[in-house]
């Protein structure tokens, strides 16, 4: 009696392992600099361009941080800019 109800507990759980191993976040800077891209609207070509030019600027501005707190920071004062 025991047994398979353990059986099925181990079942139930592995299935969930899978489906939250399946469905755990990407890579973060991928997913920003695509946010970027389209709360941007420029073409292809500009947007790597403007997107280091604003780096570069935030890098002087707030020394210290970290590549994806400076694109963070890009991507909400776009969409800040939206609302």
């Amino acid at each position: 009696m025991i047994g398979p109800l353990l059986a099925a507990i181990a079942a139930i759980f592995t299935v969930l392992f899978v489906i939250g191993f399946l469905l755990s976040p990407g890579d973060p800077i991928a997913e920003l600099k695509r946010r970027y891209r389209v709360l941007s609207r420029m073409p292809p070509a500009q947007v790597e361009e403007a997107l280091q030019e604003r780096m570069e600027g935030l890098a002087k501005r707030f020394p210290g941080k970290s590549y994806r707190w400076y694109l963070q920071w890009l991507v909400t004062d776009l969409e800040r800019a939206k609302r």
